[in-house]
């Protein structure tokens, strides 16, 4: 507004100096006007008749047209003026009518958010309403269940018990089963394997002629991986010394001594009974 305001001075100024100009035009004319029926006094000073003094004939037209120009620059100096005026009023208005937009807008979106965070609080005490409601009902259905179970929890645990009891019970035997099962499995495997170390022993002794009819012997075999025999010792014997040396050397002979069926078996000290005599032994 203020910008406005100078901008019409500045356009006026040029007007105020074109009326000062005139005015000083139509005041020299007035002056001379007046001169022109003025009487001087001689300049030789010994006359005192005054004479006459030649005025400048002043063109009426010439002055009319000028006042003219002068009340139409006038009339243009307050038309612009006025003009100015409308504009200022008109953007004090409109500058007016903006602030109360921006204050009519800033009310409806204050409305508008007071009305979203009541919405906002009614839903939150909803929500929250319907959690305790079902919180409430988990309750009582859990009250409800419990009084349900209650009536016949003793007798599924009575029950529950027992069949524990007796899965228990058909566990262990089943264990019990499976290690005697693999206890014997082993204790087969280890006979079968003594009676191939026994019979390859037994294919690889000379018999002497001290040999008993009822020989036999406990023979104590130390072997490596590979079945390799590395020592051997006769524990006991109802041979003599050079029954108890033929069987150390047919052990010997029998190097590497075959292996077990099951590597898991194999043991690096061997145990078996010599008696070549007999169909049987350990």
């Amino acid at each position: 507004m203020e910008t406005i305001v100078e901008s019409g001075r500045q356009r006026l100024m040029p007007w105020v100096y074109s009326v000062l100009l005139h005015a000083a035009f139509l005041t020299l004319l007035v002056l001379s006007f007046h001169w022109t029926n003025s009487t001087l006094p001689s300049l030789g000073g010994k006359s005192r008749t005054a004479k006459p003094v030649q005025a400048t004939v002043v063109d009426q037209s010439l002055i009319r047209q000028q006042m003219a120009i002068l009340r139409a620059q006038e009339r243009q100096k307050r038309d612009a003026q006025r003009k100015l005026l409308q504009q200022a009023a008109a953007a004090r208005t409109e500058r007016k009518q903006e602030e109360q937009k921006v204050v009519q807008l800033k009310q409806q979106q204050q409305a508008a958010q007071q009305a979203l965070n009541r919405k906002l609080a009614d839903l939150q005490q909803q929500a929250r309403a319907e959690q305790d409601r079902l919180t409430k009902l988990k309750a009582a259905a859990a009250v409800e269940a419990k009084k349900r179970r209650s009536a016949e929890s003793a007798r599924r645990r009575a029950e529950l018990e027992r069949e524990m009891r007796v899965e228990e019970r058909a566990l262990a035997e089943r264990k019990a089963a499976m290690v005697q099962a693999k206890q014997a499995r082993m204790a087969s495997l280890r006979q079968q394997w003594a009676a191939l170390i026994k019979q390859k022993v037994e294919s690889n002794w000379n018999q002497p002629a001290t040999t008993p009819d009822n020989l036999s012997c406990i023979v104590q075999v130390e072997q490596v991986p590979g079945g390799t025999v590395a020592n051997v010792q006769v524990l006991s014997c109802n041979g003599d010394e050079a029954v108890r040396q033929s069987i150390v050397t047919a052990v010997y002979r029998s190097s590497p001594l075959p292996p077990p069926s099951d590597p898991s078996i194999f043991d690096r000290t061997v145990k078996f009974t010599f008696q070549p005599n007999s169909k049987s032994g350990n």
